[in-house]
């Protein structure tokens, strides 16, 4: 439950809302097995203390999370991981948002898109024992 919680950070910057950057962590987590199946998740209490923010975007955040069958609980009882188990095509959205966001660093960096994809063909190049 610690590892998940030092896993999770809220942007409050970001045009996403923190509900729903919640979701994608606990969902993140989950994927690199952080969290695994049947475990207890953080409290809403614990959570939003750790995070800093008010207690009903947690409750807003692990109702969906229950709405979609992650995790099941319920408050005053406690939640926990029901399906630990990602779809290929949420890995895939999380790993397309993850690599969205290298993007706009690296161009806010001033690297230019032909050297990312310099970059990144010289990377999978090496990988793939072609280079």
């Amino acid at each position: 439950m610690k590892k998940l919680l030092q896993e999770l950070t809220v942007d409050f910057a970001s045009p996403v809302p923190v509900y729903e950057q919640i979701q994608r962590q606990v969902k993140h987590a989950i994927a690199k097995k952080i969290i695994g199946q049947k475990e207890p998740m953080p409290s809403i209490r614990e959570m939003a203390a750790y995070l800093s923010i008010n207690p009903n975007t947690v409750a807003r955040a692990y109702r969906e999370l229950q709405q979609s069958g992650i995790i099941n609980g319920r408050a005053g009882k406690g939640y926990w991981v029901e399906d630990a188990i990602v779809p290929d095509e949420e890995k895939v959205e999380m790993i397309k948002q993850e690599f969205l966001q290298f993007l706009e660093k690296a161009v806010a960096m001033g690297i230019s898109a032909e050297k990312i994809k310099e970059l990144v063909d010289e990377f999978f190049g090496k990988k793939n024992g072609t280079s």
